[in-house]
């Protein structure tokens, strides 16, 4: 096999095929035809490419659909459209937000196709081998031992060498962002800025100023020109998280830039190009919103060119066990913390769990266990009084969850443990103690903290 690529003619005029299939074979490439698009998305299936020459206009099956066939199952594979059309700029453009890499128009000219394929090859990414994908996984702190992470692994990398925007769905807490980090690790965007954004958490206003930036006199506050997020991600990956809690208004101002690739800062009246690869995340069903007109359906088709579903963690619990030690390994880091380890009947429990507000409900609970436990082991009865005292004995209360600044939840926490501790052992503060795997005198104190008093919770 030819050493420069094999590179894939698709085209329903063999002639035309032939022609540049002699013209790519002299410059070293090896070309396949393929004069039904049928036939050749077939042949992708078994026998990949290094480059598509797609036409736009055949019998059997248009070229656009082609192309997003393409770059929804091979997003790795470079695609440049060809027409015997008059080059038509509106085409062209559509051609490129569907993910193509450059369009040609017939007849082809010899120089333009050398330089456009030579291009098309030197901008694919190598292969990126396994060691290079766990260095990201640690980079962005993904920690996973289930196949079905690792088939969604596969999936981004695939993408992450293309700018096809991709929209990744799951519940809250499941690591939507961690895996957009990964995506943006992984693709030649690497060396330039990922930015983030929650779309949820600002109201129409502000997050319109936010994503696009403000001139001064805007409004009330603005009193110098501010660069939105989408400037800062220029060159970049922009993250825009929970996408379904936007206005339809909004959305359609934002539905211009994608379309566009231009911003216009609040109370500006000119534009600003920007060069931006969009990945969105949600945890509603947009199908439902879009048919009830909550969300709009050409943002959908924008957004949506590749999609990837995160599972929930109580359908992966073969990743609580890594997890935890993951999580209470950085949680005694960043705070500062001495070296803790779960007994294996502490991982156990925890491996029950239905852990409904998933991977960010175990870290919560993590975090609390390493600032609270003072020997080196957290042990099974610790883990229980833990999940007791955030409500998971309670099946009622498993919507409910502890909000507020971390030190008051810790708080709290602690106390709730003591009471927990005292009800199992009758209010004997010794054995209480001992099950906790504090001293007895330190013990006391913390009651007194907390203004627990010997009679009032066990008695």
């Amino acid at each position: 096999m030819n050493g420069k690529g094999t590179i894939l003619i698709v085209d329903d005029d063999l002639d035309f095929c032939q022609s540049v299939a002699d013209i790519l074979a002299h410059l070293g490439y090896r070309p396949v035809i393929k004069t039904n698009p049928v036939e050749a998305l077939n042949h992708l299936q078994v026998q990949s490419a290094d480059l598509v020459l797609l036409d736009v206009v055949m019998v059997e099956m248009n070229g656009m659909d082609v192309l997003s066939r393409i770059v929804q199952n091979w997003p790795e594979i470079p695609v440049i459209m060809i027409t015997g059309q008059s080059y038509d700029v509106p085409v062209a453009l559509e051609a490129a937000k569907k993910g193509s890499y450059n369009f040609l128009p017939k007849p082809i000219d010899v120089l333009s196709l050398k330089e456009a394929v030579s291009r098309a090859l030197d901008s694919g990414q190598p292969k990126i081998d396994s060691m290079r994908l766990e260095e990201v996984m640690k980079q962005v702190g993904m920690v996973s031992q289930s196949p079905q992470i690792h088939k969604i692994l596969a999936k981004a990398e695939k993408v992450a060498v293309t700018i096809v925007p991709v929209l990744i769905t799951g519940e809250s807490g499941v690591g939507k962002e961690v895996l957009a980090k990964a995506i943006h690790a992984l693709s030649p965007r690497r060396s330039k800025p990922f930015v983030g954004v929650d779309c949820g958490a600002l109201a129409e206003t502000l997050l319109e100023a936010e994503l696009f930036g403000f001139v001064k006199g805007a409004f009330t506050g603005a009193n110098a020109e501010k660069r939105g997020l989408f400037e800062e991600a220029d060159g970049g990956t922009i993250f825009l998280d929970e996408i379904a809690n936007t206005s339809t208004d909004f959305q359609k101002k934002l539905l211009h830039v994608l379309n566009n690739g231009k911003v216009r800062r609040v109370g500006d009246t000119r534009e600003r190009d920007v060069d931006v690869r969009v990945i969105s995340a949600t945890n509603k069903h947009l199908a439902a919103l879009i048919a009830s007109g909550d969300f709009r359906e050409d943002l959908f088709f924008r957004l949506n060119k590749y999609d990837i579903h995160m599972p929930p963690l109580r359908e992966r619990p073969e990743d609580i066990d890594v997890l935890a030690k993951h999580l209470l390994t950085r949680a005694c880091q960043q705070h500062a913390l001495q070296t803790h380890l779960f007994t294996p009947a502490a991982i156990e429990l925890l491996q029950k769990q239905e852990w409904r507000g998933n991977v960010r409900e175990l870290d919560s609970v993590v975090t609390k266990l390493a600032i609270f436990a003072e020997s080196e082991e957290i042990d099974v009865h610790t883990v229980a009084h833990a999940l007791k005292a955030v409500g998971h004995d309670k099946p009622d209360n498993r919507e409910q969850r502890d909000t507020g600044p971390l030190s008051d939840q810790v708080e709290r926490f602690e106390r709730n443990l003591i009471i927990e501790a005292l009800r199992a052992c009758g209010g004997n503060q010794t054995r209480a103690a001992e099950q906790l795997g504090v001293e007895r005198t330190n013990f006391v104190k913390k009651m007194r903290k907390h203004g627990l008093n010997k009679d009032e919770y066990w008695m």
